[in-house]
């Protein structure tokens, strides 16, 4: 099991619509509960423009911005809150480097993913962003996903 942070934590992941498409939930939910990820929530949707370019915000201008956003509105999407200690680090730990040709072998992202910008997964870098990036689909319930 990937090494984490002993303090219990929140995180939030997104399976992108390739991963989702192709069939691939189980396998990364899998992954996740091998790795000790409790499952707090499970939401699916599709996003729209303006909820894609706002969970992207940080990127807006560079040269991926509008090819991520048109990718994460072409279908739907599955938002997981997850819990386990050290929880942020842990989970960037196991989906692996946002090239999927360069992640770690065994990775979500190297199992699973196709190109940098169709990476299976996306993963809440900080705690911060933990909770913004779980409103988009959970909404004001997402703080209390993790009481």
């Amino acid at each position: 099991m990937p090494s984490g942070g002993s303090e219990m934590e929140t995180t939030f992941l997104i399976v992108k619509p390739r991963a989702l498409a192709e069939g691939h939930v189980g396998g990364i939910v899998t992954e996740l509960e091998r790795a000790g990820f409790e499952i707090l929530g499970v939401a699916s949707r599709r996003l729209t423009r303006d909820e894609a370019a706002g969970l992207y915000g940080v990127h807006e201008g560079k040269p991926f911005f509008e090819g991520l956003v048109e990718f994460m509105t072409s279908g739907l999407s599955v938002g997981l809150v997850l819990r386990a200690p050290g929880a942020v680090a842990l989970l960037r730990e196991v989906v692996g480097a946002t090239d999927p040709g360069e992640a770690a072998p065994g990775t979500i992202r190297a199992l699973y993913g196709t190109s940098v910008r169709e990476n299976a997964v996306h993963a809440a870098d900080s705690p911060d962003r933990v909770e913004f990036e779980s409103s988009f689909y959970f909404g004001d319930c997402a703080r209390t996903l993790d009481t």
